[in-house]
Parts: C-alpha cells; sequence; structure tokens
C-alpha cells in the first residue's frame, strides 16, 4: 500500500468528499480514476501530492526519526489517497478493513522529509526502456544529479517478480564513490526501507547511479509465466505480473552536523 498527502488550497477545492471514495483500478487509468474520486481541483488543475506520506510494504517496519526530523502538515482541506492496494491470492472470499492512524505533534514539523523517486514513475529515464525479452537476463540503469547538498535518511530499492540483483551508489563531484545499497538476491517478499545508521550527507552535483538486472528466465523459480513472456512496464501499472524499477531516496536539506546524528531507534 502506497499512501500520500493531498493537499487543497482553500479557493480551489469547494467539497473534498464529493466523487468515488474507491476505484478499481485494473477497470480505469489512473487520470480516469482521479475523476471518478473528485480528486483535481473545481478548475480541473491537480492539488498539491506529498508522496509517500505511509507505506506499507512485506517486510517493513514503521520508520521512526529523531525528534525534530520529518512528519507532514495536513490543511483542513486535505486528504489520503491510497494509491494502490495490493492483495495476496486467497481461496476464500473475504473483506479487508485496513486501518491508517494519524498522529499529530504539538506543532508543526521543523525539518519535514522530502523524496527523489528515480526510474519507474520518477524523475529519471530507464536505460534500455524497461522490456525483458522473454529467457533473458537483462541489465537497466537510471541515474540523476543531486541539485543540492542533502542528508539522506532512508531509501527503498524496488522490482517485482524478475528482480535479480540490486545496486546504488553516487559519485561525489570529487569523484569519490559513496555506497548506497548492494543486493545480490532480491526478494520480493522482503521490501525493506534501508535506513542509514547516521545521516548520510550526499553533495550538490553528485551523481546517483542505479543498476537492476532482471531475470526473465525459466531458471527463476518466481517467474509468472511459464514458458517465460515478454515484461515490462505498462503505463501506470503496478501489476506484480508487471515490471518496476525504482529507487526512492528519502532526504532533508543539509545542515551543519547532520552527519553525526544517530537515526538509530533508542
Amino acid at each position: 500500500m502506497n499512501g500520500h498527502l493531498i493537499t487543497y488550497d482553500e479557493a480551489k477545492k469547494k467539497d473534498v468528499f464529493a466523487g468515488k471514495y474507491y476505484i478499481n483500478t485494473d477497470s480505469s487509468t489512473y487520470e480516469e480514476g482521479y475523476k471518478l474520486m473528485s480528486i483535481p481541483n473545481d478548475d480541473g488543475t491537480y492539488p498539491t501530492l506529498t508522496p509517500s506520506a505511509t507505506n506499507y510494504l512485506p517486510g517493513v517496519e514503521g520508520i521512526i526519526y529523531p525528534s525534530g526530523i520529518g512528519g507532514f502538515k495536513i490543511a483542513k482541506k486535505g486528504a489520503i489517497l491510497f494509491k494502490d492496494i495490493h492483495y495476496g491470492p486467497t481461496a476464500i472470499d473475504q473483506i479487508d478493513q485496513s486501518i491508517c492512524n494519524i498522529f499529530y505533534d504539538t506543532g508543526p514539523p521543523k525539518r519535514p522529509t522530502a523524496e527523489i523517486q528515480l526510474g519507474t514513475l520518477g524523475i529519471s529515464k530507464i536505460e534500455p526502456p524497461l522490456v525483458i525479452p522473454p529467457n533473458t537476463v537483462k541489465t537497466f540503469r537510471t541515474q540523476t544529479t543531486v541539485p543540492m547538498d542533502i542528508s539522506l535518511l532512508t531509501i527503498n530499492p524496488h522490482m517485482h517478480l524478475l528482480g535479480k540483483s540490486f545496486l546504488a551508489y553516487a559519485i561525489k563531484p570529487t569523484g569519490d564513490t559513496i555506497p548506497l545499497i548492494r543486493i545480490n538476491k532480491w526478494d520480493f517478499r522482503w521490501q525493506y526501507f534501508y535506513t542509514f545508521k547516521k545521516m548520510l550527507k550526499i553533495p550538490k552535483g553528485s551523481v546517483i547511479k542505479v543498476e537492476g538486472i532482471y531475470d526473465n528466465t525459466s531458471g527463476n523459480p518466481n517467474n509468472p509465466f511459464n514458458p517465460p513472456e515478454e515484461v515490462g512496464e505498462r503505463s501506470g501499472s503496478m501489476r506484480v505480473s508487471d515490471e518496476m524499477f525504482q529507487f526512492i531516496m528519502t532526504y532533508i536539506p543539509y545542515q551543519q552536523g547532520d552527519e553525526n546524528i544517530s537515526l538509530e531507534t533508542q
């Protein structure tokens, strides 16, 4: 489940309760679905979206940062958008009543987190385009340049069932390398958010490089197709049988001394 925060301009949205409360994304595009849910402003423009206000993926535990770091501001005219809730297969009919808890602080966040998303649905192009022919093992890459000094808190690599390995690192303007993550054996059933022991400074101008290897052969026991079929991205699709290649970085603008602040749970 991916939960995002919607913040409306008071003058641009009369009724935030209009529209459907949920839709089946298999039967409509995201744009069609957003209109059915009346998410756009009354003039047809879109409100401000804060991504990843809440997330749950297999293996994920709640992330608690030190006091003063993290948190979000929500306006009176606001909403939480659960953009895709995934369910596993079941042999019987069942009803789900998931709950999202909201905890309020005594004041606004001092250093709210921000997010950079590379790859699928993100800011950087995947090279080559994410299409994995049958009976092949193929490598894909994506990268972006950091526009300012940032303090990196948490990273989230993401692939689906054909994922084989994942690598991400930063190259500073000086040419030095900052290792971020290496997963030699990707496991779709354990999609962790990795938080560093201390905030990691990534200098302005550093290039974030990401590499993903995919195995679309019959030797991959997680392959959803037998025999293997061509698999790739489909616009807006998050089906497990399609593929994604993402690297999400949660950060705050760098301040002197951030690299000495522990992020380990006390």
